[in-house]
């Protein structure tokens, strides 16, 4: 029921006085130390009625040691955690209590708790006692062993929450710490907010579980700041979004000189990463960027570790991960399809959601919602959502193929192309862009307009002066297709 806990402890035991969190603000926390406030957090926590099979909510937390021993404090008490990002609403917020029923939340008082009777405390108030609850606090109680409920990103539609139990993430990280060859001389960069997987599986945990440094940055720093950071603290792993890279990419043509060659492992997920970018981080920065593939729901799967530079974006899977390729409706051809995985330690799923869960969960079998097409070589290389296929003129092509011509043969910085029809292949598109600077908008969306037309494709084509994006960072497609989407098949 402790796995996670446990695993962690252990290392603490082999290694107390090695840092396993630093921040870049200077706070730098042992093993020691991190299990000690853990600890203190777990006494907090059950003299509050937070026990084994309750579940608390916490918001506002920044990313330092503190979060990462409330994090271990819920392993150790039996507990789960659901965090509330940054961007949720009220009504976000009111739909987060009703369906988790927690028992305590955890973090700054705000407006979105108004009306909202549940007890609530401070993070520094947890390390010690509070006054014992007058009657012992009812709530959800999640499948034992369950430790967080952590919310999909929301890229593509409304975020969902996905159930985790301690023991098979234990496994399924460490099958990953293997794949990317970690050890407990590494050091991770996470510059994403801890209350999303992107955080925790690819820096957090992957750190804390290979005995390593966990180097926590503020994920509301500039490029540049975060360049500097990169360089200075020594890291050998990051995992960023493509706009990030090309944000550092940018920053490092501002100031040259940044040594990043202690950074052997930096990864990119959740996103499709041109070649461009691959070469131009490879040129500007001197980074190898590995392309990685996972999901909240079932952990990561793949991922290219090889350290030459590969454009083409190829991966295999990690050991224990099995996948395939299903035919796409209207497109018969073997070494293109529908991904589906198989893992023997995944998620327990969607909570309270019989459609989605039935959508995707097949038994065994994990469908991604992604096209993937298998290479020569055997490796496989991510195309782009299902739902984001277009019928050009020379067949189904891929949104983020779509996006990657645009960037090769218009004055476009960024763009995000959506399918107007998610049900059947169509030729109509929107596309969101961000002209290149000094590029008047108008003559971008000219030249995109041209370039659908060549492939027989049709559409809008809106200019932004910033693509919206999610609190993991990603382009926020479901707002993009919610509020442009229906306009412009209207029209």
């Amino acid at each position: 029921m402790t796995a996670l806990y446990q695993a962690i402890r252990e290392i603490a035991r082999r290694r107390p006085d090695a840092i396993a969190v630093e921040t870049t603000a200077g706070e730098r926390t042992s093993y020691a130390e991190l299990l000690e406030r853990a600890d203190r957090i777990t006494v907090g926590l059950r003299s509050r009625g937070v026990t084994e099979g309750r579940v608390v909510v916490c918001s506002g937390l920044v990313n330092d040691a503190s979060y990462m021993a409330f994090l271990l404090g819920i392993c150790a008490a039996g507990a789960a955690y659901v965090p509330l990002l940054a961007d949720f609403d009220a009504t976000a917020v009111a739909r987060a209590l009703r369906m988790t029923e927690p028992v305590l939340w955890v973090g700054p008082d705000n407006h979105h708790r108004a009306g909202v009777t549940l007890p609530r405390v401070e993070l520094a108030e947890l390390g010690t006692p509070g006054a014992p609850a007058d009657t012992a606090p009812q709530g959800r109680a999640p499948a034992p062993g369950t430790f967080r409920m952590l919310w999909t990103s929301g890229s593509t539609k409304a975020p969902k929450l996905v159930t985790w139990r301690q023991e098979p993430f234990v496994r399924e990280r460490r099958r990953w710490i293997a794949h990317i060859e970690a050890t407990e001389r590494d050091a991770f960069f996470c510059r994403h907010t801890l209350d999303v997987a992107h955080a925790t599986d690819l820096h957090a945990f992957a750190a804390l579980l290979a005995g390593a440094r966990l180097i926590l940055a503020d994920p509301g720093a500039e490029p540049a700041t975060l360049l500097t950071q990169l360089g200075a603290t020594g890291a050998t792993y990051t995992s960023m979004l493509p706009n990030h890279y090309e944000d550092l990419i940018a920053a490092a043509g501002n100031r040259p000189g940044t040594d990043l060659s202690r950074l052997r492992r930096p990864m990119c997920g959740g996103a499709y990463a041109s070649p461009a970018l691959i070469a131009d981080a490879a040129d500007v920065l001197g980074i190898h960027i590995r392309h990685i593939y996972g999901s909240t729901e079932f952990g990561l799967a793949l991922g290219n570790m090889a350290d030459e530079v590969q454009t083409v974006g190829g991966m295999h899977e990690v050991a224990g991960v099995r996948a395939r390729l299903d035919a796409l409706p209207g497109y018969d051809r073997d070494d293109l399809g529908h991904l589906v995985l198989t893992s023997d330690c995944t998620s327990d799923g969607y909570l309270d959601d019989d459609e989605a869960n039935a959508a995707t969960f097949h038994g065994p079998d994990f469908r991604t919602g992604d096209v993937a097409q298998r290479l020569d070589d055997g490796s496989l290389r991510l195309l782009g959502r299902v739902t984001d296929l277009l019928l050009a003129t020379d067949g189904p092509l891929a949104a983020p193929f779509l996006d990657e011509l645009i960037a090769r043969h218009c004055p476009v910085a960024e763009s995000v192309s959506l399918a107007a029809d998610t049900d059947t292949l169509t030729n109509r598109v929107l596309v969101v862009l961000r002209a290149t600077p000094g590029t008047p908008d108008d003559d971008a969306v000219t030249a995109v307009d041209k370039l659908l037309a060549s492939h027989g494709l049709t559409g809008a084509v809106l200019a932004f002066d910033r693509i919206p994006r999610t609190v993991v960072g990603k382009a926020d497609r479901a707002l993009l297709r919610r509020r442009y989407l229906a306009d412009s098949n209207s029209s």
